[in-house]
């Protein structure tokens, strides 16, 4: 898991909810998210989870998504996110 990672999740086991990854705890095999989309739940704004509640997807961005992540990482400093960024765009 890395901070700014993408990731799906099932909240409660059955709500599909969709955020970044804002913090990493390694040793108890868990991360925070920051979600920007739940099913059912649209004021949730954070989860913790375990790494094994992630469920497994590549994103497949639009341009104009990929265009705005892009920005977003060079606004943010994000040399790693950036360059993952732009490898997808080629």
């Amino acid at each position: 898991m890395k901070v700014g990672q993408w990731v799906h999740t099932k909240y409660m086991g059955k709500h599909d909810c969709v955020g970044f990854v804002t913090s990493n705890y390694p040793d108890f095999k868990r991360c925070k998210i920051r979600v920007t989309k739940c099913e059912n739940h649209p004021r949730m704004k954070w989860l913790e989870i375990s790494y094994s509640d992630v469920i497994s997807d590549s994103p497949d961005f639009t341009r104009v998504e990929l265009d705005s992540l892009i920005d977003l990482a060079l606004a943010t400093y994000d040399r790693d996110w950036f360059e993952e960024l732009t490898m997808q765009n080629e």
